[in-house]
């Protein structure tokens, strides 16, 4: 399968520990931007790719 830059790369670690890769370059997230608590019990986290400057955000839902 060809890279496809525009694609997120799923990685193993992410699953244990809970790091994201850029999705435009692949590189491994080291500290979330910022973090914030929704009333929906979510908490979205916005990064900033420190390789290629591509920012996102992840929401992770915590059991109620």
């Amino acid at each position: 399968m060809p890279f496809s830059p525009t694609l997120p790369m799923p990685y193993a670690h992410e699953r244990y520990l809970g790091r994201p890769s850029c999705p435009k370059c692949g590189e491994v997230a080291v500290a979330s931007e910022k973090s914030t608590y929704t009333e929906a019990g979510r908490i979205r986290h916005s990064w900033c790719c420190d390789a290629c400057g591509h920012e996102f955000d992840t929401a992770v839902s915590l059991p109620r």
